[in-house]
């Protein structure tokens, strides 16, 4: 019988895997492919790929953080404030919120602004189409070192969830 956790539980994993495969995706599948396209085209393709995944990764991430609070409390084992944070299991709950709340808002704050700043800043292409691609290379290790915080709380969440 599939019952409304169970169901709760199924959404709370797809979506993790739509939030942090997609993310991740991003990072180590598409950042590098565009290496072999023209400056233009990595521009172009980057800005609308940013604007169209950006908002359903958000969502996703919102999701899972909702489903993941009521999997702890209303479908799981902590019915009151008191026994969240009076317990281990309670205490790995808030922990493991705070993480994914401080996930989704750095890859909302730093993560997409910083690299809608690169794709939108003209100097940086201009430079890199006569040759000096110098400070482009710079600003895309830039967004893999602020996006490397986001996929690091992912590790924290799985570590903290799934191993503790």
């Amino acid at each position: 019988m599939i019952t409304i956790r169970t169901l709760l539980l199924t959404g709370h994993i797809l979506l993790a895997i739509i939030w942090v495969g997609g993310i991740l995706f991003v990072g180590w599948g598409i950042f590098p492919l565009i290496q072999k396209m023209s400056l233009q085209t990595q521009r172009f393709f980057l800005t609308i790929l940013m604007k169209h995944t950006h908002i359903g990764f958000t969502v996703a991430g919102v999701l899972v953080i909702i489903t993941g609070v009521l999997l702890g409390t209303l479908f799981g084992p902590m019915g009151s404030m008191e026994q969240i944070i009076a317990t281990a299991y309670g205490q790995k709950l808030l922990f493991a919120f705070a993480v994914a709340v401080f996930a989704i808002l750095w890859g909302i704050v730093f993560g997409y602004r910083h690299t809608m700043n690169v794709l939108q800043n003209d100097v940086i292409w201009e430079e890199a189409i006569r040759g000096n691609r110098h400070l482009l290379q710079r600003s895309f290790r830039q967004i893999m070192l602020i996006e490397s915080v986001e996929v690091a709380c992912f590790f924290i969440l799985v570590y903290t969830m799934v191993l503790l």
